[in-house]
C-alpha cells in the first residue's frame, strides 16, 4: 500500500462524514472486548464502557472537549468499575490520537496531561507503574495523532502546489494560444493587405485605361478605388495594434517565395551544425498564402526545437508534399547529436510530448486551418508532423 492511499485512509478515517462507520467499528470493537475479553464485565462496566464510545463521536467537532471527557469516563472506570475499563483506555487514546490530528500548540499537551493524571490517580498499583502507564499510555497517541497530522498537512500542501502548478500550465498554454493568434491576425492582415493593394492598384489602372467609358462605370471604378484606399488604411491602423515592436520584418510570404525561404532555413540550420535532409515537393508552391505561411513556421519551429533540444551534430529530415488534397509535413530528427560533435550531452533535456509552449502554439495554428498536429518521440527519433488541407478538390 502505498503513502498516499495510507494518508487517504486516515484522511477518510478523520472525516465527519465516516463518522457512523467509524463509530459502528468502535461499538463492535467496544462489544468484542467486554463479551471475549472482559474478566465478566458488570452492567457498570457496560455502561462506562458504551459511554466512553458514545462520547469519542464528538471529536469531529471539539476533540479537545471530547478527550477531557473520555479521560474522565476512564478516571469514573477506574473508581466504579467492577473490572479493569479497557474500553475506555482504548477510547482515551483514540480521543488523545483525534485531537493530536486535529490541533496543533497547547490543546494536545493539556489532554495529555489529564489522560496522565487519570492513570496516575489509579486505585491500585504502585505509582512508578502508573507514572509509567501515564507515560505511555498519554505519550504514545499524541506521537501518533502529530505524525497523522504532519502527513494530513503534508498531502494537503501537495494538492495545493499540484493545484497551482496546474493553473500556472493552464495560463501558459492559453497565453500560448494567444500569442499565436495574434500572429495568425497580423499574418492575416498583412495577407488581406496585399491582396487589397494589389486590387486597388488594378482599378486605378483600369480607371485610367478607359477615359472614354460611360460616367456610371467610371464612378464605380472611383467609388471601388476610394473603398480599397480606405481600407488599407483602417488595415495599416489595426496593423499597429496587433504588431509586436519588438518583431521585424514583413509575416507576409507569397506561395511562390515558399520554396527559397525553405531552403533558407535548412541553410541556417545546416550552418549551426544540424544536418537537415529536405525532400520538398515542386507544387508546394501552389498552395494558399495562409498555408505557406503555416509549414514556414512548422519548419522554423521545428528546427529550432532540434537545434535546442538536440544540439549541434543532430541529422534531421524535412518532407513536404501534397498528397489526396492535403499537405503532408513531417521533420523527423534522430534525437540525439552524434558522437562526434563536441556539444554531445550539453543540449536540454527534451519537453514531455507535445507540450512545449512553442509545439502549442503551431497545434493551435493547424488546428484552425482544420488540419492534424502531432509532435511525439518515434523510437528512439523525434517526429513533428501535421497535415493540412489545401482546399482544393482532389484529382479523379
Amino acid at each position: 500500500m502505498s503513502s498516499a492511499e495510507v494518508t487517504r485512509g486516515l484522511e477518510s478515517w478523520l472525516d465527519e462524514r465516516f463518522l457512523p462507520v467509524r463509530l459502528l467499528v468502535l461499538l463492535v470493537s467496544a462489544v468484542g472486548c467486554l463479551l471475549f475479553l472482559g474478566d465478566s464485565p458488570s452492567t457498570v462496566d457496560w455502561m462506562i464502557g458504551l459511554l466512553a464510545v458514545l462520547v469519542t463521536v464528538g471529536g469531529v467537532r471539539w476533540p479537545l472537549a471530547t478527550s477531557l471527557a473520555v479521560s474522565g469516563v476512564l478516571l469514573l472506570g477506574f473508581e466504579i468499575g467492577d473490572t479493569g475499563p479497557v474500553v475506555p483506555k482504548v477510547a482515551a487514546a483514540v480521543a488523545l490520537v483525534e485531537l493530536s490530528a486535529r490541533r496543533s500548540g497547547w490543546q494536545p499537551w493539556v489532554a495529555a496531561c489529564a489522560l496522565a493524571c487519570a492513570y496516575l490517580l489509579h486505585p491500585s498499583g504502585d505509582l512508578a507503574a502508573n507514572g509509567y502507564r501515564a507515560v505511555v499510555m498519554a505519550g504514545a497517541p499524541v506521537l501518533l495523532g502529530v505524525l497523522l497530522r504532519t502527513a494530513r498537512e503534508g498531502a494537503e500542501h501537495a494538492r495545493r502546489e499540484a493545484h497551482e502548478i496546474a493553473q500556472r500550465r493552464d495560463a501558459e498554454v492559453a497565453a500560448a494560444r494567444a500569442v499565436e493568434r495574434t500572429a495568425i491576425a497580423r499574418e492575416l492582415h498583412d495577407l488581406i493587405a496585399h491582396h487589397v493593394s494589389s486590387t486597388v492598384l488594378r482599378v486605378g489602372v483600369a480607371r485610367h485605361a478607359m477615359p472614354d467609358a460611360p460616367p456610371g462605370a467610371l464612378e464605380v471604378l472611383d467609388d471601388i478605388h476610394a473603398s480599397g484606399k480606405a481600407t488599407l488604411t483602417d488595415l495599416r491602423r489595426l496593423l499597429a495594434i496587433l504588431r509586436d515592436p519588438a518583431m521585424t520584418g514583413d509575416s507576409f510570404i507569397a506561395p511562390a517565395d515558399l520554396p527559397a525561404a525553405l531552403t533558407a532555413v535548412v541553410d541556417r540550420a545546416r550552418q549551426s551544425g544540424i544536418t537537415v535532409h529536405a525532400a520538398v515537393t515542386d507544387d508546394i508552391a501552389e498552395v494558399d498564402a495562409v498555408l505557406a505561411l503555416t509549414l514556414l513556421r512548422l519548419t522554423q519551429e521545428g528546427v529550432s526545437n532540434i537545434a535546442k533540444h538536440v544540439g549541434s551534430g543532430a541529422t534531421a529530415q524535412l518532407t513536404i508534399a501534397i498528397q489526396d488534397g492535403e499537405v503532408r509535413f513531417t521533420l523527423r530528427d534522430n534525437g540525439s547529436a552524434s558522437s562526434s560533435s563536441p556539444h554531445v550531452g550539453s543540449a536540454p533535456h527534451r519537453p514531455a510530448d507535445g507540450h512545449g509552449l512553442g509545439l502549442i502554439g503551431l497545434h493551435e495554428r493547424v488546428e484552425l486551418l482544420g488540419g492534424e498536429f502531432k509532435a511525439a518521440r518515434v523510437g528512439p527519433e523525434w517526429e513533428l508532423a501535421a497535415r493540412l488541407p489545401t482546399g482544393r478538390p482532389v484529382p479523379a
